[in-house]
């Protein structure tokens, strides 16, 4: 066995030895159950021996015949009996070695995404990854079957050549002679089967993609009435699944007849031999329909093998892609992971000459620099572009700075514990993410050790307890899949919610009341105030009527700071803040 699994990518190997022990005693029964399908030769070749005798007028003891057909009736039985085990047991390791492989792996696979930045997710479609998943791990499963076969085909055909050389040597010899010709065809399909697997996967996971996509935008597709849009994109992504499928079925079924055909072949040249044989009295019937029935076993073999390569190759482009698009994708690339915790944390924030460009090249801030005190807030105000959730991605260390540094009470980043650091950080995002659940599961995601009266305080400060509560289930109501039986504004407070059960001791607000109504807006915004007395605050600021709420403003445009001061000194230095104020107050100028 390790042998075979040796011919595996080395890590795919690796894979397979933790399901050693599942795997051998699946082997043992499988090689048990092709000993008993040999032992079936003989039984066919006594048994027409006895009815031959039977039916023969000139045996003196034609009964006894009937009696030995009956006692090698009962063996046929006996041995399919015992191999009906053998064949349960093989087919449960072998099952819960495979399924035990997919399952582990899935969850390395998962593990390993949540530990990639943020720029492999912007860069990649979630069905893409998805499809990896679960399309490429199937497939990636099937190695035990590979192993299975690969011990099973020639097994079978070493037994039943076996009971070939007991019977006529000489057949043997011709047998032998065609299973170069079949090696050479299995060889030499298997390399081009595996190019053309990799291509099927690929067509499948973009197929995949949309389809998600679809379905998580079915909204926006009726809103703008694209649906002829998105079945044609989709038509394009199948009939290119189709094709990529069908050039790896022509290489199968070229293989298949192939290999039949030799076997074929050599049927017909050991049945022209028998012949001969018989008609020199050196073989009998029975003989030729036990040599008939071991050359079947043979030809059995050689079509596993066949397939053994075929689905080699299925399991190395899985492996592929399974690897290069999730396991060995870099993690988060920061210049030190340090391990510090502050003792006593106050809040403040400091960012000096930050420079900072994305992986592609593109420059998202340069030389800014701005403090916030603790307990104070401060308003990121600009158009598109200017750089303002690059700022919070750098404050959550989804990045570090290429130049400069950003400080938390005058320590920097770098040199503390990243997990630590984001657990002192609450975050509202303006487009909120509500997983299938529970109301109390989804706020309770903030910070999973929140008592039940935790989770209903911090609900009440986000003022979504008015709508919880009236609800049958309450804080039980299942949510549905990403929150879709809540309005938008139900979504967002109970997105505020999860950032306060934090207790967090920065908040990070990415207009954070954007999607409520007048009403809740004013009571969430109340509520916010409170919250926010005590914590340093950070805005992205997309209405000026926000930005206006801070104690301190800082606009930004193409990646540096064009000026910063409270409301009421940007006003004053009729700059590029004050612009906006006039165009907002003129309704030239909405949003931010």
């Amino acid at each position: 066995m390790a042998s075979l699994i040796r011919r595996f990518d080395p890590r795919l190997a690796a894979e397979l030895r933790t399901q050693r022990r599942p795997i051998v005693k699946g082997l043992l029964c499988v090689a048990v159950t092709s000993l008993l399908t040999s032992v079936t030769i003989p039984l066919i070749k006594q048994s027409l021996e006895a009815i031959r005798r039977a039916g023969d007028p000139h045996v003196p003891d034609r009964l006894a015949s009937v009696d030995q057909l009956a006692i090698i009736s009962a063996l046929v039985v006996l041995v399919y009996g015992i191999k009906y085990w053998f064949t349960r047991g093989q087919t449960t390791y072998l099952s819960h070695a495979a399924t035990r492989l997919a399952n582990d792996l899935r969850l390395r696979m998962f593990d390993k995404l949540q530990r990639l930045p943020v720029s492999y997710f912007n860069e990649r479609r979630s069905g893409a990854i998805q499809s990896v998943l679960t399309n490429d791990v199937n497939v990636y499963q099937t190695a035990v079957t590979i192993i299975r076969d690969s011990i099973e085909g020639p097994l079978k055909a070493a037994l039943a050549l076996g009971w070939i050389v007991y019977i006529q040597w000489q057949l043997a010899l011709v047998t032998l002679l065609f299973l170069p010709p079949m090696a050479f065809v299995i060889q030499r399909n298997a390399r081009k089967m595996r190019a053309a697997q990799a291509e099927v996967q690929q067509d499948l996971a973009n197929l995949n993609a949309m389809s998600q996509e679809s379905l998580q935008g079915a909204r926006v597709v009726k809103a703008l009435g694209a649906e002829e849009h998105a079945n044609r994109t989709y038509s394009a992504l199948v009939e290119a699944s189709f094709r990529s499928t069908m050039a790896a079925v022509r290489r199968l079924a070229t293989l298949r007849p192939m290999v039949e055909l030799l076997g074929a072949c050599a049927l017909a040249a050991v049945l022209t031999i028998c012949g001969w044989l018989a008609y020199r009295g050196s073989l009998s019937v029975p003989d030729i329909a036990a040599l008939v029935y071991a050359l079947d076993m043979i030809n059995q073999g050689a079509r596993s093998m066949g397939s053994v390569n075929t689905t080699y190759a299925q399991v190395q482009a899985a492996s592929e892609r399974i690897y290069r698009e999730i396991l060995d994708a870099p993690e988060e690339h920061l210049e030190a992971r340090g391990d510090r915790r502050l003792a006593e944390v106050k809040g403040r924030i400091e960012f000096r000459g930050v420079s900072f460009s994305y992986p592609d090249g593109t420059e998202a801030l340069r030389k800014v620099s701005f403090s916030i005190e603790p307990g104070t807030s401060l308003a990121l105000v600009g158009p598109s572009g200017a750089g303002k959730s690059t700022i919070a991605d750098l404050l959550l260390r989804f990045y570090d700075p290429g130049e400069g540094e950003i400080l938390l009470d005058g320590v920097d980043l770098r040199e503390l514990d990243v997990a630590w650091l984001r657990g002192l950080i609450g975050v509202v995002p303006q487009q909120t993410f509500l997983f299938a659940g529970t109301i109390e599961e989804n706020v309770r995601l903030g910070r999973a050790d929140a008592s039940d009266e935790e989770v209903r305080e911090a609900a009440s400060a986000a003022h979504a307890d008015v709508f919880i509560v009236p609800m049958p289930n309450g804080y039980q109501t299942e949510l549905g899949e990403r929150g879709i039986r809540l309005s938008g504004g139900e979504m967002q407070r109970l997105a505020i919610a999860r950032a306060v059960v934090r207790q967090p001791r920065i908040l990070l607000l990415d207009e954070a009341t954007s999607s409520l109504d007048a009403h809740s807006e004013k009571a969430v915004q109340a509520a916010l105030d409170e919250i926010m007395r005590s914590r340093t605050t950070l805005f992205i600021a997309h209405r000026l009527t926000t930005a206006a709420r801070a104690d301190r403003i800082l606009v930004l445009r193409k990646g540096e700071v064009l000026e910063q001061g409270s409301h009421r000194e940007l006003l004053a230095k009729d700059g590029a803040y004050a612009g906006m104020v006039r165009a907002f107050s003129s309704g030239v100028l909405d949003v931010v």
